[in-house]
């Protein structure tokens, strides 16, 4: 397969067929979180897929087993009235 490089801003571009991203198990309508490292090898140029956590991830990591919702924690006192708990 051969891609052209194209001039992008004041840099340059090359596009990624979708096949190959398929191949990569990268969805062509959502790039949000997936970066490539890059290298060179001689005259190679190397990309390597490298797709970072999501902020839910991120978030999901840090949370050290506590409770999603800490709001259904919240002590309301006791019923006034007629309220039904």
């Amino acid at each position: 397969m051969k891609i052209n490089l194209a001039k992008w801003g004041n840099s340059a571009a090359i596009r990624i067929p979708k096949i190959i991203l398929e191949e990569l198990n990268i969805d062509s309508n959502n790039f949000e979180n997936i970066s490539f490292k890059i290298d060179i090898e001689g005259e190679k140029l190397i990309l390597i897929k490298k797709q970072e956590k999501t902020k839910f991830e991120l978030l999901a990591e840090q949370s050290k087993g506590e409770k999603l919702n800490p709001k259904l924690d919240i002590d309301w006192g006791n019923p006034v009235g007629k309220e039904v708990w």
